[in-house]
């Protein structure tokens, strides 16, 4: 047992100092820009955000994307108009804080990874997650379209080729996103 922590540690070990190997420590805090591209010739602004009710959520994140995967945890609260999102390392070191506040964002990086998408693609992946159905919508381009089925949400592009789907669990809790253009899939565990 003792033998498998030793690995399980060095392991955890190895992945932070990969995560944090092209990093450096300095705090910046930015506004950002408020797009995000759907395709590489598509960009949307950020929906409105309007929660019925607060949220508060605490996930592990686990991105795969051209063949590496990483791990996060996020930190999300959340009412009315304002959202706040912490991103840490997998050893809980803060990575990033954004704050999307009356249709501002506000990103302070607390260690500078390369590998990280921008806030702004985070957080419509997010709201994509938990947003009405008519938030979303408003912002799509021209002929693209969302569909909600039970267990799914999908962004379709003007020929009817899917764009980016969520996955949900029956408590409709969004647990992975795949967004087929860029070639990412987020798998979204809740810890609490």
């Amino acid at each position: 047992m003792r033998k498998l922590s030793a690995i399980i540690c060095a392991v955890t070990c190895a992945a932070t100092l990969a995560l944090v190997g092209c990093a450096t420590t300095q705090q910046v805090s930015q506004q950002v820009s408020q797009q995000v591209h759907l395709t590489p010739s598509h960009t949307v602004p950020l929906p409105k955000l309007s929660l019925n009710q607060p949220i508060s959520r605490e996930q592990l994140l686990t991105i795969k994307y051209q063949g590496r995967e990483d791990q996060v945890l996020v930190l999300l609260e959340g009412q009315d108009q304002e959202l706040k999102l912490s991103v840490l390392n997998p050893l809980g070191i803060r990575v990033v804080d954004a704050s999307y506040d009356a249709g501002q964002l506000s990103v302070t990086t607390h260690i500078q990874i390369e590998q990280l998408p921008p806030a702004a693609q985070v957080l419509f992946d997010i709201f994509l997650g938990i947003l009405p159905h008519d938030n979303i919508a408003a912002v799509l381009p021209e002929g693209f379209t969302l569909q909600d089925e039970a267990r799914t949400r999908t962004i379709y592009d003007e020929r009817g080729q899917v764009v980016e789907q969520v996955t949900f669990d029956p408590n409709h809790n969004a647990t992975g996103i795949h967004h087929q253009v860029f070639g990412y899939i987020i798998e979204i565990n809740d810890l609490n």
